[in-house]
């Protein structure tokens, strides 16, 4: 039986396994995961009537997606072992078991993007990092939320929209940032992107 002890457990068990895979020692806290959604729903925009869809890169055992199934993300996790606990927490969410720069590449719409995929101490973050970079030239990311434990940009010297620090949650081990990358256009006066259906074809 699943609890919520056991997904700590689970995820620095994977992490011991497998450090280049899983990339972080613990998940997400609940106060890191509330900043994320809350970042993420200012994002996408409340008001809009026809949001695009959100997925959420490396989404582990569920710690952050907790706060954002509401939202009903499309979940990427290629662990087995995780995208099992994801299934049977999240029985009403989409899991797909890939990398995450092979579920970016197989875009077929524009989407919203929350990562939970470590980008410091990551050998794999050069590649993802470019993948973003071609998935927003191409208009395939419409926004892209993301949490760093450093104190810099972690996508600063990349080709992405200019990013901005959406908060600093003080309550995480360790206290973690919370980026936020999109238009310029969409980030004037603070005023959320708002994202229209990709063309018919």
């Amino acid at each position: 039986m699943l609890n919520g002890r056991s997904h700590p457990n689970r995820f620095f068990r994977g992490f011991v396994g497998n450090p280049r895979s899983v990339g972080a020692v613990l998940p997400a806290s609940s106060s890191l995961s509330r900043a994320v959604a809350a970042a993420t729903a200012a994002c996408a925009g409340p008001t809009d009537p026809e949001p695009c869809p959100l997925v959420e890169l490396g989404a582990g055992t569920g710690a952050l997606t907790e706060s954002i199934r509401g939202m009903r993300p499309v979940l990427v996790e290629r662990d087995e072992a995780f995208a099992a606990v994801l299934h049977k927490r999240f029985p009403e969410l989409e899991i797909r078991i890939q990398c995450a720069t092979d579920a970016l590449r197989n875009l077929q719409e524009p989407v919203g993007v929350v990562s939970s995929i470590p980008l410091l101490n990551n050998p794999q973050s050069a590649e993802l990092k470019r993948t973003l970079e071609q998935c927003f030239a191409e208009g395939r990311v419409r926004f892209l939320v993301l949490y760093s434990y450093g104190l810099a940009d972690p996508c600063g010297e990349t080709s992405l929209p200019r990013g901005r620090r959406a908060a600093r949650v003080w309550r995480s081990m360790p206290p973690a940032s919370v980026w936020v990358y999109q238009p310029a256009c969409a980030m004037a006066r603070g005023a959320p992107i708002h994202c229209s259906p990709s063309p018919s074809a």
